[in-house]
């Protein structure tokens, strides 16, 4: 049903540029709804076109950024990001995905500058202190990570993404128990959370629960199949049950590049 309106909405806009063609609005919202429909070129084109007929215009610039994020473009993001910015300094959304095409590019130091300058302007955006934990967590800062992901559970306390890391980083020290409570919460939120599941598969698996750590990552692959991550845990624990030829399909699907003995089929 969305997508079907996203299409008449298509039809309209196309029609509203032909009546008026340097309608500004109306080539950014064109441009949102090629997006939606995962139409990314045209929607960038559309985006442009936005931009050429008012450079100030914010929100193609922010818009075109999105784009370029989504092809994995990252430095042009960053640079339409901060073009938006530019135009207006307060602009939250842009000061938050400049720090995501910041991460992308492993520069996390710029990431968490963003972030702050986001929490900053709006000091309640649980996406922002979300984001600013996955910074400090992959800097192995683990302590601040918790504060920012409690922090944003505090703001939304149904803010699934932010229990499912704050369960990653206390796995990361160890703490499995209350690692497998924020994920079963996340799950608890969202029962669609394929990444959730994931985790706690991996958590029984280091505990050398072979057998449960199986039923959750087959929970994963139920709703997201093609999840990469979770088709290469699958493989490894079907190689401890001594599921070869399974695992070796699930190996290939995850990593692409498995290297097997015929005695025990060893990853490279």
């Amino acid at each position: 049903m969305q997508t079907k309106n996203f299409y008449k909405a298509k039809q309209l806009l196309q029609k509203a540029i032909q009546i008026q063609p340097n309608f500004v609005a109306t080539h950014n919202n064109l441009g949102i709804v090629f997006k939606e429909l995962g139409e990314h070129k045209k929607a960038m084109s559309h985006f442009q076109k936005a931009i050429e007929i008012d450079p100030n215009f914010k929100n193609a610039h922010y818009n075109l950024g999105v784009a370029f994020d989504k092809l994995n473009e990252f430095q042009k993001a960053i640079g339409c990001y901060e073009k938006a910015i530019q135009i207006d300094p307060n602009y939250v959304g842009a000061h938050n995905n400049l720090g995501n095409a910041f991460k992308e590019l492993g520069e996390h130091k710029k990431a968490m500058s963003c972030y702050k300058k986001t929490i900053q302007i709006q000091p309640n955006h649980v996406i922002a202190h979300n984001n600013l934990g996955v910074a400090f967590n992959e800097l192995g800062e683990y302590k601040k990570a918790i504060g920012c992901y409690e922090k944003a559970i505090q703001i939304d306390p149904n803010y699934a993404a932010a229990h499912n890391n704050l369960g990653i980083v206390f796995k990361e020290l160890g703490e499995y128990k209350k690692a497998i409570s924020c994920y079963e919460k996340a799950i608890q939120i969202n029962p669609n959370y394929a990444a959730a599941f994931n985790n706690l598969g991996k958590i029984f698996e280091e505990l050398d629960h072979v057998n449960e750590a199986k039923k959750y990552f087959e929970k994963s692959l139920n709703l997201d199949p093609n999840r990469e991550k979770t088709c290469e845990d699958y493989g490894n624990i079907l190689l401890k049950l001594n599921q070869h030829i399974k695992a070796l399909a699930y190996l290939r699907k995850g990593t692409g590049f498995i290297k097997f003995t015929q005695k025990d089929f060893k990853i490279i």
